[in-house]
Order: structure tokens, then sequence, then C-alpha cells
């Protein structure tokens, strides 16, 4: 289901009850009419089979925004109402209407929340139940024949009510994963029109600070360092800018980009660095893929610019149905517990910031690390298979 397919479903998806309605009055019709039932008037079904297709015109037609507030609440009320007098007036379980009495359970499980779902399931069953009790219309009283249409009943309003619950918790991450998209578009934009602009202004200043300096006869290592900086900000910026815009991921891209990641860094430095696959193909939800991605690169960041490392080992397995990045060097080493303490200082605030990643999508962060004795990042996030609902 590409981009803009999932919008569509959407709307699309909200015609389901009205189809279901038609389908399941169309059957009503066809069990009125070729065998009648001696328990209800011969006349009462026909007018209701009128009545009940004029009601399910008018909830076709119907708009969808309708379902939002209290006007909602309102009208699957009616639905319920009416769905119960249709049970008790013509024969409780064996009601020509009774697949009609799923409707509003459906219209709700595909519109509402689930805890009106599950409601709209009790107060259904409750009437049935109701109905084949307290119906004097009904002469036998729970049979084998009617506690099995009883159980297949209740069966099918839990299926009904899961199902579409299912397939609707399903679209809404696939839309919250184009959200989150297109608010990394908009923030591109800004930062484009923004920060790049400032810092390129900066880089211009500083250079053009630093040739009025040199016609002087003046070369100070804090301008080189400082021009350096600039361009260094200038960089890093556009790089973030890139993955913002073109970042989609959740196609099992985690490894190509990573590769490529350690590819410019390996052409930027003198650092050796290596990557072990053990995981295979990875499936990760767009915002866990984005996320670990961008610890990674953090983590990559933080070694060629303070760790003072030669080698660098970064390894992918699966460790419990969840995946383990685990990226290793040999540099200086720092006091982990220092910078990730309470109090800590700046230099601990990228640790930070790749804790709080990890977190925000279900993950783990560690730092392993000695003074004089290198640095191990592990991080571990789930799976598309066992990952639970983002907060």
């Amino acid at each position: 289901m590409g981009k803009l397919d999932v919008r569509k479903w959407q709307e699309y998806y909200r015609f389901i009850p009205s189809v279901y309605r038609f389908l399941a009055l169309t059957i009503a019709g066809i069990q009125i009419f070729v065998f009648p039932s001696a328990l209800y008037p011969p006349l009462l079904p026909q007018a209701i089979i009128i009545g009940l297709g004029i009601y399910t015109i008018f909830k076709a037609l119907h708009p969808y925004h309708w379902y939002e507030g209290i006007l909602g609440f309102t009208l699957i009320g009616i639905d319920v109402a009416v769905c119960f007098f249709l049970v008790i007036s013509t024969g409780g379980l064996d009601s020509p209407f009774l697949l009609y009495t799923l409707s509003p359970v459906l219209t709700a499980a595909l519109f509402l929340n689930e805890s009106i779902t599950f409601i709209i399931v009790g107060l259904l069953g409750a009437s049935i139940i109701g109905c084949q009790v307290g119906n004097p219309l009904i002469t036998t009283r729970w049979s084998v024949a009617e506690l099995r249409h009883c159980l297949i009943y209740i069966v099918a309003l839990s299926l009904i009510a899961l199902l579409p619950f299912l397939v609707n918790v399903n679209l809404r991450q696939r839309m919250r994963s184009q959200d989150i998209l297109q608010e990394r578009q908009r923030l591109s934009r800004e930062i484009h029109d923004g920060i790049i602009q400032t810092l390129t202004a900066l880089r211009w200043q500083i250079q053009l600070t630093s040739r009025h300096l040199a016609n002087m006869g003046i070369d100070p290592e804090e301008v080189r360092q400082l021009r350096s900086l600039a361009d260094k900000a200038v960089q890093d910026t556009r790089e973030t800018l890139e993955l913002l815009r073109n970042y989609v991921g959740g196609d099992g891209s985690f490894i190509p980009h990573l590769e490529t990641y350690l590819e410019h860094l390996r052409q930027d430095s003198n650092i050796h660095f290596r990557l072990d696959n053990e995981a295979g193909n990875l499936l990760l939800d767009p915002p866990v893929e984005l996320e670990l991605l961008r610890i990674c690169q953090e983590a990559l960041t933080n070694i060629r610019l303070h760790s003072g490392a030669r080698n660098v080992q970064a390894k992918v397995s699966r460790v419990d149905g969840r995946v383990r990045v685990s990226i290793a060097d040999d540099g200086y080493g720092f006091d982990a517990s220092a910078c990730l303490g309470e109090g800590a200082e700046a230099k601990g605030h990228g640790l930070t910031v790749m804790r709080e990643r990890a977190e925000s999508v279900q993950g783990e962060l560690r730092v392993l690390s000695i003074p004089k004795r290198g640095t191990e990042i592990q991080v571990e996030v789930p799976t598309r298979s066992n990952r639970g609902k983002l907060p």
C-alpha cells in the first residue's frame, strides 16, 4: 500500500458498513419471502423490510464525519435500538434480521474506539438473550438449536468487533508513519530556510574575516578552528536535511544506509570500519528504523571526532526477537556513568539524546566504556513482528 493509498483506503472503507447492511437486508428479504415463519405476523416482516430499506439508505448516504463526537454516539445508539426492535419483533435468535444486527458493531469497530465497540457488543448480546428469554412470541426456550444459534451469534459479534479493529489499528500505524514523514519534510524546509542559511552566512563572514586578517599579516589558529567548525556545522546540517527529506524506512534499507554512512566515514578519516550483519534482512517500522540509524550515526560521529580510535567494529544481530546493534572502538574511552549520571556535563548530552531516541521506539541503549580501553555502544529495538504500539 503506497503513500497515497493509505489515505484513499481510509476514504473507501467507510462504505463497508453500508455494503454489509444492504447485503444483510437482502438475505433477510429472501428468508422472509422464501421461508416464511409462524413466529411473527405475516405482514409485519414485509413492513419492516420497507422501513429498514429506507433506514439503510439513510445510513449509506449520511456524511462520514457524523460519527465524530456526540452525534456519532447518538447514531450508534439509534442503531442498537433499531436492531433490538428487529430481533424482539421477529423471533429472537430465529429472526431473519439477525445478520443485520451485526452492522452497529462493524460501524463502531471502523469509526469509533475499541471501548465503545465492545460496549455495543455487550448491549447487542444482552438484548438478544433478553429477547429469547422474555419475548412472549417465542414458545421454545433454549433448545439445543437455540443454544447453538446463540453461541454462533456471540462468536460473530466478537469477530466483527475484533477483525475490523485490527485492520484499523494497522491502518492508523501506517498513517502515523506517513504523518511522521510529512512532519520531517516540514522540518527539513524550516531548517533549510533558517539554520542552513544562518550557518552559510556565518561561514562566509568567517572566511571574509580570515582574508582580511591574512591581508594584515595575521593568521591566528583560533580563526582557522572557527572556520573548520563552521564548515563542519554546515556539512552536518546538510546531512541531517538529506536524511529528513529522503529517508522513508520500513523497507529493509537500514543495513544499506548504515554501510553507506560507514563508507563516507572511512573516506573522511583514517579509521578502519568493519560491519558484521548477522541479522539478515531487517523489517523494522519506519520510526524505529529512522531512530536506530540516527543513533548509529551519532555514535560513529562521536568516534570520529572524539575517540582517537583506529578501528571500529559494528555488529547487527538478533537477540530474543529484537535487533541489537553494537558499535565498538579501540579509542580513549571515558567514564560512561559520569556522563549519563545526574548533573552530567555537556559531553554527556549526546549520549542522553541517543538513549531518549531508543526509548522513544521502545528500545534500550547501553554504553560500555572504560578510560583508555575503548567504548561500546549497544542499542536494542523491537522488530516489526513483536513491537507494541508506539506511545
